[in-house]
């Protein structure tokens, strides 16, 4: 008769917990000193103060819609003093969102969004109070931009360059891309593969009331039948 397992003792149980809050504290610690980026994690790093030349200069970015295929991309010319509050609503209008779900920006910052779109899952700073400047301050470097938590609509922004401001443009402008961005609430960039429109379809551009007044000069039209420009 197989004899019955000794279980631990009181002494045995009180040390297991001791270890294990032991060694949870250091895995926290340890975790909060860590962010993620894109579905990456990365060390946070604490948020410079904004560097006096970004009132002079411009931060040319490519945005692309993660797992588009082919490509889903716009090129815009951003003043390197847009907080993230307003690149959101820059980003709404090139991809031509209604606006209608909460967002989020990953940066090697932390995360930033809206504090009125509080969604009790995370802890993200006021995007209002950071410019790409500070948290994408150099060439190559690269946020996250994420739309529709339920579609999770990702957009992954590479800094190309950081030009010097010149006379008479105005920024934000869009200066490429690639295809039309999915209607809203189609299940998400895989479903939207599988059953892209047909060749020469439009989608309808959204309300103008949804974007600032801006919008109709900064946004260009891409047909899904053909690519403009051709430069990628």
């Amino acid at each position: 008769m197989a004899s019955e397992p000794q279980l631990p003792s009181a002494d045995d149980i009180l040390r297991m917990l001791m270890e294990a809050e032991a060694n949870g504290g250091k895995f926290f610690r340890f975790a909060d000193q860590e962010t993620l980026v894109g579905g990456k994690r990365v060390t946070q790093q604490k948020v410079p103060k904004l560097p006096e030349s970004a009132a002079t200069t411009i931060h040319q970015v490519k945005i692309t819609l993660y797992g588009s295929k082919p490509p889903i991309w716009r090129r815009l010319e951003l003043p390197s003093t847009i907080t993230l509050g307003r690149l959101h609503h820059v980003l709404q209008a090139a991809f031509t969102w209604n606006g209608y779900h909460l967002h989020v920006f990953e940066t090697v910052g932390g995360e930033f969004g809206d504090p009125l779109q509080d969604d009790g899952w995370a802890e993200r700073l006021d995007e209002e109070t950071v410019t790409i400047a500070q948290v994408a301050a150099a060439g190559k470097a690269k946020i996250v931009y994420v739309y529709d938590f339920g579609d999770d609509w990702r957009h992954d922004i590479a800094v190309e360059k950081i030009l010097p401001a010149g006379p008479g443009i105005a920024c934000p402008r869009c200066t490429g891309g690639r295809r039309e961005a999915p209607p809203e609430d189609c299940g998400g960039i895989r479903a939207y593969d599988r059953d892209p429109p047909s060749p020469g379809s439009s989608i309808p551009a959204p309300s103008p009331g949804n974007y600032p007044a801006w919008h109709k000069s900064f946004l260009p039209a891409y047909s899904n039948a053909e690519a403009r420009p051709a430069s990628a």
